[in-house]
């Protein structure tokens, strides 16, 4: 049985990748900024509608940006994507960016990274590998190997990598973040779902059982502990880290997988059990 959806790329939906308040601080308006993003994330219907008011009044990029949020946690993930590429392009050369002592600002290349990284990530959700695969890369020459920013898009090329099932970069990728910062234990789940993707159940226990020291009880620590014992052919114990899991969180992405998977084991037993009677 295939695990429904894998750590890695429920990771991916975080939103906070994508509600960068201080994105165009330099840029002026961030007080009408960061009050479009913050709605985005809650309302994001009436989010557009103000982002578009503001694009009336030449509101820019920093407006077009907001729209582009709402449009991420409205689920139009790809929409989102083609739309912060879009942003992303015109940041190169200043258009419709903010003016600043007479002259039009140009995003350096942190900011154009960050925006490239956004797209990815929304290009993943979208199912569009390809495109995220392009994009991320794009992020990843911009900034400097091993920066903080540097590090946070590796993790983005993990999972990217992983929806494409390369579970041996994903791996490589997010280890050699862990090497550069120890204090990442909040990666550890994703170590262990790509551990577990190279066959590697050593090393995804050993991750699990450090990441749960730092998380004891994480839904998405006892949804990949459920994976993990399914691979290894423990079907029980995977059924025990999955009910966990729905005892102490009912609701969230991490749920409906554990849900999912439960089903098809209960399937998966069913069918064990017809065959054995024949």
């Amino acid at each position: 049985m295939k695990q429904s959806t894998t750590i890695l790329i429920l990771a991916a939906l975080s939103s906070a990748a994508f509600t960068s308040g201080t994105l165009y601080a330099q840029a002026g308006d961030e007080e009408r900024y960061g009050a479009c993003v913050t709605l985005a994330e809650r309302v994001p219907d009436k989010a557009i509608n103000i982002a578009l008011a503001w694009q009336a009044e030449e509101g820019g990029v920093p407006a077009r940006h907001c729209e582009a949020l709402a449009l991420f946690h409205l689920k139009e993930y790809a929409e989102a994507a083609a739309r912060m590429m879009k942003i992303a392009d015109d940041m190169r050369v200043g258009k419709e960016m903010p003016v600043r002592g007479g002259k039009r600002l140009v995003a350096n290349a942190g900011l154009l990274a960050d925006m490239y990284g956004q797209a990815a990530n929304a290009w993943l959700l979208a199912d569009e590998i390809v495109r995220a695969e392009d994009a991320i890369e794009v992020a990843l020459a911009l900034v400097p190997h091993g920066s903080s920013q540097g590090r946070e898009l590796m993790v983005d090329r993990a999972r990217i990598a992983a929806a494409d099932q390369d579970y041996e970069l994903a791996l490589q990728d997010l280890e050699a973040v862990l090497q550069l910062d120890t204090n990442r234990t909040d990666i550890l789940v994703l170590i262990a779902s790509a551990a577990r993707g190279v066959g590697n159940f050593g090393r995804a226990d050993e991750a699990l059982k450090a990441y749960f020291k730092s998380y004891p009880d994480s839904p998405a620590g006892l949804l990949e502990l459920g994976n993990l014992r399914h691979a290894e052919g423990k079907p029980d114990e995977a059924r025990t880290a999955w009910i966990k899991l729905l005892v102490a969180s009912e609701q969230g992405p991490e749920a409906e997988a554990a849900r999912l998977n439960l089903e098809k084991l209960d399937l998966q037993v069913e069918d064990d059990a017809t065959k054995g009677n024949e």
